[in-house]
């Protein structure tokens, strides 16, 4: 298995006021800026202890809200995660802690935070427990990859994740959270799933931003040229970067 983490730049990057052309550039250019998040998110860190202000990423998947653009990212052969950095859930871990992940049996919003605790691994033994997750619980990588229910946990006593409605595939596609700090120097870029039309507001923006030096603008045009996916008439950036993930994990 390929070890592919998703991030999804989403509408809310536009309207709490741009910036995703930016992201774009530095994402490009192997340096992810520190960002600032949203009140919801702050909450939810706050709630579940979470520190290091984390990039988001889903393993080998991606989500429909994700819209705007797809990053499609890999880990870096031969660097190793920090000791105890943490962490990666068999969940969305904001929607854990928001109540819109129910659970079998019911969670009380005081026990949302040891539930979190209990599933939480660290960094550097995700893709252990993650391969483990996928073997016991799904026929196929694909399977997962497009977001299927994987079967029940008939070994787990206590409450677990409940694989049926309300519940999507963000309450049981793996969630790694990777500290700002570490991003750069343990990722790498691997492709960016976006539509034609965004493709060429980036382009333009690219060719007229005075920051850039010619020679930089040059290489960021080379790197879209060679590994921008553009999505087919009627097919969403996400959908197409699933797509791309199930030709890479088959």
């Amino acid at each position: 298995m390929d070890r592919i983490l998703v991030h999804g730049l989403r509408q809310l990057h536009v309207d709490r006021g741009g910036g995703w052309f930016d992201l774009m550039t530095n994402a490009i250019a192997g340096t992810w800026p520190a960002q600032t998040p949203s009140a919801g998110t702050r909450g939810a860190e706050r709630g579940l202890g979470i520190t290091g202000r984390p990039y988001y990423f889903y393993a080998l998947r991606a989500d429909k809200n994700f819209g705007l653009v797809v990053f499609l990212l890999s880990e870096i052969e031969g660097v190793d995660w920090p000791p105890g950095a943490r962490g990666a859930t068999p969940f969305d871990s904001g929607g854990l802690w928001f109540g819109m992940i129910a659970t079998d049996p019911p969670l009380n919003p005081s026990d949302r935070r040891g539930f979190f605790n209990t599933h939480d691994v660290p960094l550097a033994g995700w893709y252990a427990a993650f391969g483990t997750y996928i073997g016991t619980r799904y026929k196929t990588m694909a399977d997962y990859v497009r977001g299927s229910a994987p079967a029940t946990d008939t070994q787990n006593s206590g409450p677990a994740i409940a694989m049926d409605a309300p519940n999507d595939p963000r309450a049981w596609t793996w969630e790694v959270r990777v500290p700002h700090r570490l991003v750069d120097r343990h990722l790498e870029l691997r492709a960016v799933c976006i539509s034609e039309e965004n493709l060429t507001l980036y382009s333009d923006w690219l060719s007229d931003h005075s920051r850039l030096t010619p020679g930089e603008s040059s290489r960021i045009k080379k790197w879209i040229q060679d590994y921008a996916i553009v999505p087919s008439p009627g097919l969403s950036e996400e959908d197409k970067a699933v797509e791309w993930i199930v030709q890479e994990v088959a």
